[in-house]
């Protein structure tokens, strides 16, 4: 198994990336964006789903195990980040 080392830059005051920054942390790890929506839903090959929900970057895990987590705008990217790698790594 290959390690996955992540360096996440603190956005400026002001500044918003959306959830540019999980996209690609996702993305380092395996999961591939939707044909449609390629920045807005990711999805692994276990069944686990990652969806931005609104444009205010609330965002979604649909766990392969039937469980959601929503995640409110201000949830930190490495909130994120761990919980879709836990619900990709659950068999």
């Amino acid at each position: 198994m290959t390690d996955l080392r992540l360096i996440i830059s603190r956005p400026e005051p002001g500044e918003w990336l959306g959830r540019l920054d999980v996209v690609e942390a996702l993305e380092a790890a395996g999961w591939t964006g939707d044909d449609d929506l390629p920045l807005s839903i990711l999805r692994h090959p276990s069944g686990a789903v990652w969806a931005v929900i609104e444009e205010t970057g609330d965002s979604g895990l649909d766990c392969p195990n039937g469980a959601v987590i929503e995640f409110p705008s201000d949830t930190p990217t490495v909130v994120i980040i761990a919980a879709c790698l836990a619900a990709a790594a659950t068999p």
